[in-house]
């Protein structure tokens, strides 16, 4: 009798197992098929906990194939299936000199205005410094200050839309070759914005996307002062996420309307599993995802690390190398590319 109370018990501490295995792996595919879908604060929750819960479902692989119950690799598998495995713990590979003939180096960075404070000392001094070592070929920068750029040396040819009747916040493209044409998609209602401009480098001439998508604009305030949470919060998300959608179909838009080769800069405001990434990638190539070295984090949400900011070229675009940073020198981190076309 006590054997077979045993046996029981342990038969319903393993059924719970399975349960829970399947629960997660549901959870998963969920967050999975959210990436493709505007289910607004549902569709922006899962694509910042989507990593989590993908690390949840490797664990329970190795733990299926210890108990041979081979149906809890699913999730994980599904998962590399659709976004494949893009963290690599290496250092960032040095590229030879003979690699860096003829290459054109890009730095995409949302400044904050240059006013951003890191514990309680202002930045813009060591932020003018970075920049100014650095000297990318192409300089793109979002939430801009013009007053501040416009003193950069080495940039013969710049790009600022400096429209302050439309209220935008401000986007520059500063270059070392000549911007033969430029142009603006206005996102509207909105501060937000995108910039272009046709860049004639060596024999062929790119366009170069400024891209600053929809913030949430989320502060402590908003949410702790007002007893409806789900419109402050929830509805919210929501709202940005759709704008945000939008925004990137406008892009794609005017990518449809040229024959130049792509490269698109900017502050997404969004994970690579959400849907405004998935639309501005579209044929494109990520610059993390072909030679980027650890998380690739942008900006830090409470901690939290996110890869928010983003270089995308087309394919016949070779992407030599791909650098992030951690300087604390705005609320986001620079990305710094190589490529050669």
């Amino acid at each position: 009798m006590k054997h077979h109370t045993i046996a029981i018990n342990l038969k319903n501490t393993l059924d719970k197992i399975d349960v829970f295995a399947l629960l997660i792996v549901l959870i998963l595919f969920i967050g999975i098929l959210s990436s493709y879908c505007n289910w607004g604060w549902i569709s922006v929750g899962f694509s910042i906990i989507l990593p989590v819960l993908f690390i949840l479902n490797v664990i329970l692989s190795i733990y299926s194939i210890y108990k041979k119950k081979y149906f809890y690799c699913i999730g994980a598998c599904s998962f590399l299936l659709v976004f494949n495995w893009s963290y690599s713990f290496n250092s960032v590979s040095q590229l030879k000199p003979s690699e860096l003939d003829n290459a054109i180096s890009i730095l995409s960075f949302n400044t904050k205005g240059f006013s951003y404070k890191y514990k309680g000392e202002k930045t813009t001094t060591r932020l003018i410094t970075f920049l100014d070592s650095l000297q990318p070929d192409i300089l793109v920068l979002q939430e801009s200050n013009f007053h501040i750029t416009r003193k950069l040396q080495g940039y013969p040819y710049n790009f600022n839309d400096l429209r302050l009747t439309k209220g935008k916040s401000l986007l520059s493209i500063y270059s070392k070759y000549p911007i033969v044409d430029k142009g603006y998609i206005d996102f509207p209602n909105t501060r937000n914005n995108t910039i272009y401009a046709d860049i004639v480098i060596q024999t062929d001439t790119i366009r170069l996307y400024n891209v600053h998508l929809q913030s949430h604009g989320l502060n402590q305030n908003l949410i702790q002062f007002n007893s409806n949470i789900y419109h402050t919060l929830f509805n919210k998300v929501s709202e940005t996420f759709k704008k945000q959608i939008e925004q990137s179909k406008q892009v794609r838009k005017n990518i449809a309307s040229t024959s130049r080769k792509i490269i698109i800069c900017g502050d997404f405001n969004s994970t690579r599993y959400a849907l405004p990434y998935r639309i501005l990638k579209e044929n494109l190539n990520d610059s993390y995802l072909e030679e980027g070295r650890g998380l690739g984090t942008t900006y830090n949400l409470k901690s939290v690390p996110l890869r928010l900011d983003y270089i995308l070229t087309n394919p016949s675009i070779k992407i030599l190398s791909h650098q992030n940073f951690d300087l604390h020198l705005s609320d986001h981190e620079p990305v710094l590319v190589n490529i050669k076309l």
